[in-house]
């Protein structure tokens, strides 16, 4: 039978102290968001101390979630959560593309047609959310860039552990 640590090495996440290291993020933050449900990591092991690993999405997630933070309350991002899961979208921040412009919070749909679709998601009053507006922001290649170095210079992750759990290779980044 295989100990925990004896079978992290067969898992394809990150472990708590790692997904710290990657996002840039505190422990106090993942517990958070693991209590309020908006990042709820496998657990393992003893369930007054389990052993917590993260997948790489929520990697990404956790470091959307801390870079959109710079510019937002956590409320706020709950309110996203929330306004996301009641209107039928996927609840996730790593793979949308929002813009924070004052206290409005607005996401560029992924809808490339005739022109992007940008949507008002969430501000201070909740006023006219679900409205479109005209917004222009940064790829997710760059938040990924950021990971990689991240990992590269971390004294914490194992650079070439890491390169075999991303999901997404730095050469696959445009």
């Amino acid at each position: 039978m295989l100990n925990i640590k004896q079978s992290l090495n067969f898992m394809d996440g990150f472990t708590r102290q790692e997904t710290i290291a990657l996002t840039k993020t505190t422990s106090s933050r993942l517990a958070y968001l693991d209590r309020t449900g908006v990042i709820e990591p496998e657990k393992y092991g003893n369930s007054k101390k389990p052993t917590v690993i993260y997948s790489w999405e929520q990697v990404l997630e956790i470091k959307a979630i801390n870079d959109l933070r710079q510019k937002v309350s956590l409320q706020t991002v709950r309110k996203i959560v929330e306004y996301f899961d009641k209107n039928g979208f996927d609840t996730s921040f790593r793979d949308k593309h929002l813009v924070v412009v004052n206290d409005e919070v607005v996401w560029i749909m992924p809808d490339w047609s005739d022109m992007p679709r940008v949507m008002k998601v969430a501000d201070k009053r909740n006023k006219n959310l679900g409205q479109y507006v005209l917004v222009v922001l940064p790829q997710i290649s760059d938040v990924i860039k950021e990971i990689w170095k991240t990992a590269q210079k971390s004294k914490v992750i194992n650079f070439e552990s890491f390169k075999q759990r991303a999901k997404v290779k730095l050469d696959e980044v445009a």
